[in-house]
């Protein structure tokens, strides 16, 4: 084995839990990204162009919302199964949007689609990965929004 003289190197990652499970980390030099029951990867803190944190699609909960209510007028005035059926997808729907709310959206350099993930505390990650991202912009490379 061909070992530096200061010996091995050694880092310590700060982790941090995704709703879906696995974790996101960093380190001083890189993100890390584990999925649940996926292979993991790593991203350079120098490829990462920007971050940005997406709330909720509010779209979406306007037309759940939308789906609900004509469901439920339906119901009552139309047709019942009809209306169950407007009510059970528009439910769902709301279910889905609520459980995708505050997605963190990591965009890297050269790479054509972001690496989104949903960490248990998004707001501090955020936060988190956008001083790390200025850390390295500081060189003007990139930027955190």
């Amino acid at each position: 084995m061909n070992e530096d003289a200061a010996g091995p190197a050694e880092t310590t990652i700060r982790r941090m839990g995704l709703r879906s499970g696995g974790w996101i980390g960093y380190d001083e030099e890189s993100v890390f990204v584990q999925p649940a029951e996926e292979q993991g990867y790593k991203i350079a803190r120098g490829d990462i162009a920007r971050i940005t944190l997406n709330p909720i699609e509010w779209d979406l909960v306007v037309m759940s919302l939308l789906l609900v209510g004509i469901g439920g007028y339906v119901v009552f005035t139309r047709n019942p199964l009809v209306g169950v059926g407007f009510l059970v997808v528009g439910l769902w729907s709301a279910y889905r949007t609520y459980t995708k709310r505050y997605e963190l959206v990591l965009y890297v350099d050269e790479q054509p689609k972001p690496v989104s993930v949903h960490p248990t505390h998004p707001k501090e990650c955020h936060a988190t990965i956008g001083e790390l991202i200025r850390a390295e912009g500081e060189g003007g490379r990139t930027e955190a929004t």
